[in-house]
């Protein structure tokens, strides 16, 4: 009965945390999609492309705006992976275990 009473005289407190908690949880799910997302840059580098082909810009713009694009491209992948990495040591699974793919590239 008491813990009955506790939430209802705290409600008006409560309430409001709990809202804010769920915006910013909201907030950095998208915010962690917008970052994860390589479609836009991937649609940028075939507009690129378009554009090079079609004489809109010059081969050392394209190359310039190409750069950017790749290394977008590689920061997303890389907090991909860092994304996967965290998931595995937090079930408790080994860096090693499962199976890979060896390309030759670092690591």
């Amino acid at each position: 009965m008491a813990f009955i009473l506790d939430d209802i005289l705290l409600a008006p407190f409560k309430a409001p945390v709990a809202g804010v908690r769920w915006i910013m949880s909201t907030i950095q799910k998208m915010a962690d999609e917008e970052l994860l997302n390589d479609q836009p840059w991937k649609e940028r580098l075939i507009e690129l492309q378009m554009m090079l082909e079609l004489g809109e810009i010059s081969e050392e713009d394209y190359t310039k705006e190409e750069a950017v694009v790749f290394q977008a491209l590689r920061d997303i992948r890389a907090r991909r992976e860092a994304i996967a990495r965290e998931q595995r040591a937090a079930a408790g699974e080994d860096e090693d275990s499962g199976i890979g793919i060896y390309t030759g590239y670092g690591r």
